[in-house]
């Protein structure tokens, strides 16, 4: 039985790697639409949102038969049961790369007031945290813990860039007004694509420690006492 519930997980995390593969590349893709002004590219984009929605339900579906004929407890259930908030922080992340796309439909005919370099470095950055992310709940591993925290605060500070460099665009010229707040709107979806990855890594850390803390409430003492843990957590599974 435990060969069996073992393989299950296997399977469930790979296809977990695989729908966040396909949330990672409607996020760029998204951006890359918008930066090229890529019409097609950002069609296709909102049609590949259907895949995801039905990977998700496929796989509530199969963790929830795991859960089933499984009877997992303790940590087995503790970390069958986040699953679900992984795939529904994958799902929303697609649903907002979806929201940049149609905002690139929104700006067809309009020549951009600047070039862009601030939105694709957020996406970068949100696709790094992304990885990091499912990384950790693959190897179920918190070490990077600082990492994601550093990232997550980068997001958030070109977030508030965009705005204010849009806002001052859209003062000089009132024809800016509408493009602008385009912007400012892909700048908001990337910073909450930056918080829908950092809940997965929140979601890992509870697996791994049994704990549920907000990131937003990290200090350094429980950053270091995080992955001190971890190390141990390491050491004792080499023992093994």
């Amino acid at each position: 039985m435990r060969i069996e519930y073992n393989e299950e997980l296997r399977m469930i995390k790979d296809e977990i790697l695989l729908m966040s593969a396909m949330t990672e590349k409607m996020l760029s893709d998204s951006v890359l639409a918008l930066k090229s002004k890529d019409n097609e590219l950002a069609r296709s984009v909102i049609d590949r949102d259907d895949l995801v929605d039905a990977k998700e339900i496929e796989l509530q579906l199969v963790v929830s038969q795991v859960i089933a004929t499984q009877g997992p407890v303790a940590t087995d259930l503790r970390r069958l049961a986040s699953t679900y908030k992984i795939i529904t922080n994958l799902e929303r992340i697609a649903d907002l790369a979806v929201n940049i796309s149609k905002r690139v439909l929104e700006l067809s005919d309009v020549v951009y007031m600047k070039r862009l370099v601030d939105i694709p470095r957020a996406c970068e950055l949100a696709e790094k945290l992304l990885k990091l992310a499912i990384q950790a709940f693959v190897h179920e591993d918190i070490t990077r813990l600082r990492e994601v925290v550093d990232l997550e605060d980068e997001i958030d500070a070109l977030n508030i860039q965009i705005h204010h460099d849009c806002l001052a665009y859209m003062i000089d010229n009132t024809k800016n007004i509408h493009q602008g707040s385009v912007f400012i709107f892909v700048g908001s979806y990337l910073e909450r694509i930056g918080d829908h990855a950092t809940n997965i890594f929140e979601t890992v850390f509870y697996i791994v420690t049994g704990d549920y803390i907000d990131f937003n409430d990290l200090d350094e003492e429980t950053i270091n006492r995080t992955l001190e843990l971890q190390k141990r957590i390491d050491e004792i599974e080499k023992e093994d």
